[in-house]
């Protein structure tokens, strides 16, 4: 069996997070946000794994609590207006969650492939 590399295991992470994400939101969880304050907003029908904080943060990339799903429209709007998925994201947290996620993604990560490998497991456990 061949060998993954850091690049194909990232790729695996993302994939499961989004199929995890998905599952859980079943829609995008900030078009009925814009639609309470323009009543003809018309998201995207493509959807994507939206990430409050940006994936560049490598220690809350493949967390579920920083990835949301989004239409195409939401995601792109979050990079001008990311008060909006704030407040879904600090409703479904809470307070202290929401601190907390925000101090994880503050702080620096490089995994090395054994905690890639284990976190990808652990990911295959979730429901």
């Amino acid at each position: 069996m061949r060998k993954l590399t850091r690049k194909g295991l990232e790729k695996k992470l993302d994939t499961i997070v989004k199929e995890i994400v998905f599952k859980r939101d079943g829609d995008c969880v900030t078009c009925p946000f814009w639609k309470e304050v323009r009543p003809d907003f018309v998201g995207s029908v493509v959807m994507q794994p939206g990430h409050f904080i940006t994936r560049g943060a490598h220690s809350v990339k493949w967390d579920l609590r920083n990835v949301y799903q989004q239409c195409k429209t939401c995601n792109f709007l979050h990079e001008h207006h990311p008060e909006v998925l704030a407040n879904y994201v600090l409703s479904v947290l809470g307070e202290m969650g929401f601190e907390k996620l925000v101090f994880d993604g503050n702080k620096f990560k490089k995994y090395l492939m054994p905690e890639l490998e284990e976190l990808y497991e652990d990911l295959k456990t979730k429901p």
